[in-house]
């Protein structure tokens, strides 16, 4: 198998053959000791605003340029799943891929719990990740609108193994590609002609969204707090632009948003350490048993609930921040809640007036309970956590 820096002149001597400019002052590294994997180095003083690197948009692995939308319909699909059958169509071609090169340099193997044992998920019990995964649900996918696609056109996919379950495996690695690596293009009718920035906030309605696979700016790493380059979407190109001086033999990192340990580690298989934009999630669910038993059972539970939800005031999940602060949301469902029936129907049903959402005491004291009861579905304590992964460290297996 070719070696680290062979794959690495490959990759940037087909990159720059197909038009794309990478800056004298940076390098691909190998990041594995610090179990990141390859990621981008200064191998010079960078300045803000320098360019890294640009990427011309016919160079991007998508659904606009893969030979599979000439052949087959890839309009009926939402979503993900045009991009990923392109990238499922260029991986089975292999050595006549166009984009050889890059899947050369992208990983075989991923760390990110939808490839962990049933005993391994165990440790996640209590983090909400597990249900959060979508294994079954992204194999339903495959087999009610990927699958029967492909097999109809099963000449088109040039592998050995042509059976569901070889495909399947396939479809979970692109699945996994996509999911760690894709980066979302936007440039609406009005701004067509202008430079957008990638930004993690809502799409407007009107954009044109697009998923595609960028070599090059998806070897940038991400670390909580660090991030020093960013892509800005052009017309004609995708460029990495610094945005702050990097060192020579700093790392160069893109952000992939402000995203708590359980997203980072559901989505890439990694968590920061220490992470300010951790969180814990309470479910709407609980929050409704915890308050209504707290004051009168049953009575008026449904009622309270259908108006809350009808109202917005019922999240299927409460979000209490690292900051340690009762959300005013939390506090204000707390309150109807646990709100004698008749005061309820009187003051907020028909009197259309909500209870302030000032903390008091026997709200406050509901959602103590409501937090224990939360930290008890973990299976063992953050101090007990420590010393297994402490433990673990001294004497790995």
């Amino acid at each position: 198998m070719a070696n680290f820096e062979q794959i690495n002149t490959v990759f940037l001597d087909w990159l720059k053959a197909n038009g794309a400019t990478v800056s004298t002052s940076i390098a691909l590294q190998d990041y594995s000791a610090e179990s990141a994997g390859r990621g981008v180095v200064a191998t010079a003083d960078i300045n803000k605003d320098d360019e890294l690197f640009s990427i011309p948009r016919p160079l991007l692995l998508s659904p606009e340029n893969s030979e599979l939308a000439k052949k087959i319909d890839l309009t009926t699909l939402a979503g993900w799943n045009p991009l990923m059958m392109c990238m499922i169509y260029e991986y089975c071609h292999g050595e006549t891929s166009r984009w050889k090169p890059y899947f050369d340099i992208l990983p075989t193997e991923f760390s990110t719990p939808m490839f962990w044992s049933d005993e391994e998920l165990e440790e996640l019990k209590g983090t909400g990740v597990v249900d959060k995964i979508g294994k079954e649900e992204a194999e339903s996918v495959f087999k009610d609108q990927l699958w029967p696609l492909i097999s109809a056109n099963l000449e088109l996919f040039p592998v050995q193994d042509k059976d569901e379950a070889s495909f399947l495996k396939i479809f979970h690695r692109m699945g996994s590609l996509i999911m760690a690596y894709a980066f979302h293009n936007t440039l609406t009718d009005k701004e067509s002609d202008e430079d957008v920035m990638d930004e993690d906030d809502d799409e407007d309605e009107d954009a044109k969204v697009s998923v595609s696979m960028v070599p090059m700016a998806d070897m940038l790493n991400h670390k909580t707090g660090h991030n020093n380059a960013r892509l800005f979407h052009e017309k004609e190109c995708l460029r990495m632009v610094a945005i702050k001086p990097i060192k020579a033999g700093g790392q160069i990192y893109n952000t992939y948003g402000d995203l708590c340990n359980a997203d980072l580690l559901r989505k890439y298989g990694f968590v920061d350490v220490p992470n300010p934009h951790n969180i814990a999630e309470i479910s709407g669910q609980s929050v409704v048993s915890q308050c209504i038993e707290a004051v009168e059972g049953e009575a008026g539970r449904d009622e309270k609930v259908e108006w809350l939800l009808d109202n917005d005031g019922l999240e299927d999940f409460f979000i209490l921040e690292a900051d340690g602060e009762i959300p005013e949301e939390l506090v204000g469902c707390a309150k109807i809640l646990m709100m004698p029936l008749e005061e309820f129907r009187t003051t907020v049903v028909t009197g259309k007036k909500l209870p302030s959402t000032k903390l008091t005491a026997e709200v406050q004291k509901v959602l103590r309970q409501l937090l224990e009861v939360r930290l008890a579905e973990y299976p063992f304590t953050a101090k007990v956590t420590k010393e297994a992964l402490y433990a673990r460290k001294r004497c790995p297996s």
